[in-house]
């Protein structure tokens, strides 16, 4: 008997079909119709208790019984049609692939730390080297006639630092999914760069352009805590709320590794399909595992889903970055949709141990890549207001641009373009 947490997807949500479920795996079920700030799903999923995300029909249940759980999906009288175990998700992004083989591989110790220090020691490119604001020129971002004012674009990460000055004077919404910490505080910093790539405008410091739509509505989602761990539930939670909001655009700079010929979640498939039946948009990282030119893998979850817009990677010589995941699982699913820039990319950035004396930061990943598609995504939704979600999607793989030596597996249709 293998119990812990487990995200079930329902057919059906009616009364009694809730009923059913509640007695055969003897629990106590809440709708997020009534969470709030002072009734959160964390505080309420237990050994009793479990909370429905209406929008999704995705249920949370704790330490369940796997065999109850296979015998309700046999069941066809039983609303579950699926189920699977909590994941846990983390950044794409580069430092982070070094965390975690800080973990597996005692004895790259010294060349890991080397290569962190590297990272962190790299110095900000001087304002005559292209003002690192190449990512946006890649993309035409020049040429743009539009702003995404009016668009609700929401990063699902790590939160944001409300203090740094180039935020502080928005009015953001904003929600935590992580017990105890807050959205608008970011230690991590994670999520404050990737805002900063989707919504930010010009540095405090020099004036230099580094945001994408600068005048969209940016909207925050905490689902990766301070050490850049989330999970599953979290994830699921903070779309369900985005999702009863009615924002167009969800950004997640987030990834769990898969392996070779792993199919893709049914679980994530049916919520972006889900999200789109509500003009939503949901635009994730395709991960960081790859050691190229050698060893690519995988788009990771929740990227490799098909109802997921799937983002990979490229430097500023249009080379695909080193890290960036491949589709390489074609016969089920996990393909790269398009690419964006994601390496050396900079951003807003809290001041913390790795950024003591700047307001801005340089990193590279999938990470940084995705929210230069949320962002695009804005412009195109202000610009063609009248076009659903999955017609955005349409339009971003069409106008890419495709990137003569790489192949499709790499980049999906190529390189995001501003629509002129």
């Amino acid at each position: 008997m293998e119990t812990g947490r487990y995200i079930v997807l329902l057919q059906d949500q009616q009364k009694n079909a809730l009923k059913k479920i509640e007695k055969e795996l003897e629990v106590n079920i809440t709708s997020s119709e009534f969470l709030s700030k002072e009734n959160r799903s964390y505080e309420i999923i237990n050994q009793d208790n479990g909370v429905l995300y209406k929008n999704l029909g995705v249920l949370v249940v704790e330490n369940r019984d796997e065999d109850q759980l296979k015998s309700a999906v046999k069941d066809e009288s039983n609303s579950i049609i699926y189920y699977e175990k909590e994941r846990e998700f983390f950044p794409a992004d580069e430092l982070q692939l070094i965390s975690e083989l800080k973990k597996q591989s005692a004895g790259l110790a010294e060349k890991i730390a080397e290569l962190e220090k590297y990272i962190i020691s790299k110095p900000l490119p001087q304002k005559s080297f292209i003002e690192m604001e190449w990512g946006l020129k890649a993309v035409g971002l020049e040429n743009a006639n539009y702003t995404g004012k009016g668009i609700d674009v929401c990063i699902l990460d790590t939160g944001l630092e409300t203090s740094h000055p180039d935020f502080s004077s928005e009015e953001i919404e904003g929600k935590s999914f992580i017990d105890g910490q807050d959205w608008n505080r970011d230690p991590n910093g994670h999520g404050t760069h990737c805002s900063g790539v989707a919504t930010g405008n010009t540095r405090s410091d020099n004036g230099n352009r580094y945001g994408m739509a600068k005048d969209c509505n940016l909207k925050i989602a905490k689902v990766l805590a301070d050490n850049g761990r989330g999970t599953t539930s979290s994830v699921i939670d903070a779309i369900d709320w985005a999702i009863s909001k009615k924002f167009r655009i969800l950004s997640l700079s987030l990834a769990s590794p898969v392996r070779l010929d792993d199919q893709p979640s049914v679980l994530f498939e049916t919520i972006g399909e889900r999200a789109l039946e509500n003009n939503c948009l949901i635009i994730a990282a395709a991960g960081n595992d790859s050691n190229r030119p050698q060893i690519p893998q995988p788009v990771s979850m929740p990227a490799n889903s098909k109802s997921i817009m799937a983002v990979g990677a490229i430097d500023s010589q249009m080379k695909i970055a080193r890290f960036s995941n491949a589709g390489i699982n074609p016969s089920t699913g996990g393909n790269i949709n398009v690419c964006a820039p994601g390496v050396d990319i900079i951003s807003a950035y809290p001041k913390n141990t790795k950024n003591k004396n700047n307001l801005y930061y340089s990193m590279s990943g999938t990470s940084m890549a995705a929210p230069h598609v949320s962002g695009l995504a804005a412009l195109y939704m202000e610009q063609f207001p009248d076009k659903s979600a999955k017609e955005i999607w349409e339009l971003i793989e069409n106008k890419a641009r495709p990137i003569e030596g790489i192949k499709y597996r790499d980049i999906g249709n190529g390189l995001i373009q501003v629509y002129i």
